[in-house]
């Protein structure tokens, strides 16, 4: 059976979709409760820095924050990954990465270094420590929190996107906060009084060489695992945990590698090469799992949306994120900036109103985003009508050149 016949079958019988706000659910509590903790811990951590090295900490914030927001806007424009979730879960999944993931991290992570110094030796710790360490705590809690999310709203997770799209949330919050407190450690051990050097040299090092796509990328390989897992209701049980535990181990040695002093970089041009594997492996587990997406929205708006709002050019194009650009391309060069964007608007409220039939089925909310279609292809024919189709410049006349 194909991948789109499957997803055709799923379709059939939408569950709802709940929200990131459960209160009834302990999940709900114990996310909060160990965020919060979490937050008064990096609150913390800024205030004794402001009160060293304020110019560190102000400069801190305002580049790891655009920092942050940068890739946001990217995967936001070019991926339409926020399509996934509400911008609750995404905040969450974030936040859990950021302050409820380093907040476990960081005194587990020196209570097992000790340990392994105690049981081993302090050279092996030394050595060995970050390696053995940082995968197995780090790794561990970053795809719990994935699962804390999935426990608070199970049904917003029905593909392996879904799942690893949090995922990635989850790793670029840790990654973020924990380059936030490198910048403030080295500022506070700086040499002299500058207080700006250790901001930019942790930018180079940690956030361009060593690049967004290590913690991030780590918790997308679990994540995979996991997506596999509750994502597949009817394969067997072995199967779906063996790809779970697979994808963990995987995101572990990846991780370990990193951390360990085998890939140690000798000058600052080596750092990246570590990211190689890293990023391949991520560029095909992503993409398998935007295969399956692609199939489940094409079976979606094929058994539920007419032609009427989504053409059959605009219907392959969900399944090809190049192609939808392609759409975008000719809208522009045919019709203009103007409709370019408008056309833009269009393919997300398409998109949105696909997703929506896939949560809910037929109801009030879809036939909102179905009007909304409409209004936006009215919109957009009649820029159209009023600016002529781009003719194609004759060819040169080869007898008068």
């Amino acid at each position: 059976m194909s991948t789109i016949d499957t997803a055709s079958e799923r379709v059939r019988g939408p569950v709802g979709v709940d929200g990131f706000f459960q209160p009834r659910r302990f999940a709900f509590w114990l996310l909060m409760v160990l965020l919060v903790n979490g937050v008064f811990t990096v609150a913390t951590l800024i205030y004794n820095g402001s009160r060293v090295v304020p110019t560190t900490v102000f400069l801190g914030v305002i580049v790891w924050a655009l920092y942050t927001i940068i890739p946001l806007w990217f995967f936001h424009q070019r991926l339409d990954l926020f399509a996934q979730h509400p911008p609750l879960g995404f905040v969450l999944a974030f936040a859990w990465g950021g302050f409820g993931a380093i907040y476990l991290a960081a005194p587990t992570n020196t209570a097992f270094i000790s340990v392994l110094a105690k049981t081993v030796s302090p050279t092996f710790s030394e050595k060995w420590g970050a390696a053995i360490v940082g995968p197995s705590t780090e790794e561990t809690l970053k795809i719990l929190g994935v699962i804390l999310l999935i426990l608070i709203a199970r049904t917003q997770f029905r593909t392996i996107l879904s799942v690893v799209s949090v995922g990635a949330l989850v790793g670029l919050g840790f990654q973020v906060i924990e380059d936030f407190s490198y910048t403030l450690n080295v500022g506070l051990a700086y040499p002299g009084p500058d207080q700006i050097g250790p901001v930019w040299q942790m930018l180079l090092v940690r956030g361009v060489l060593s690049g967004i796509w290590s913690h991030a990328m780590f918790t997308s390989i679990a994540a995979f695992g996991v997506g596999y897992f509750v994502s597949r209701p009817r394969k067997p049980f072995g199967l779906r945990l063996g790809v779970a535990v697979g994808s963990f181990v995987l995101a572990w040695a990846f991780h370990f590698f990193w951390n360990s002093p085998i890939l140690a970089p000798t000058n600052i041009f080596t750092i990246p090469m570590r990211g190689v594997p890293l990023v391949l492996l991520g560029a095909l587990l992503w993409w398998l799992a935007g295969r399956e997406e692609a199939g489940n929205l094409v079976a979606i708006a094929d058994h539920y949306v007419g032609h009427d709002l989504i053409s059959v050019d605009e219907q392959r194009a969900l399944a090809s994120l190049h192609y939808r650009r392609e759409l975008r391309r000719q809208a522009r060069k045919q019709h203009g900036r103007k409709a370019a964007r408008l056309y833009r608007e269009l393919q997300r409220k398409q998109l949105r109103l696909v997703m929506h039939y896939g949560e809910t089925g037929p109801g009030p909310r879809a036939d909102q985003d179905a009007l909304e279609v409409r209004i936006l292809r009215d919109r957009y024919d009649t820029i159209v009508a009023g600016h002529p189709a781009t003719k194609p410049e004759p060819a040169p006349d080869s007898a008068g050149s």
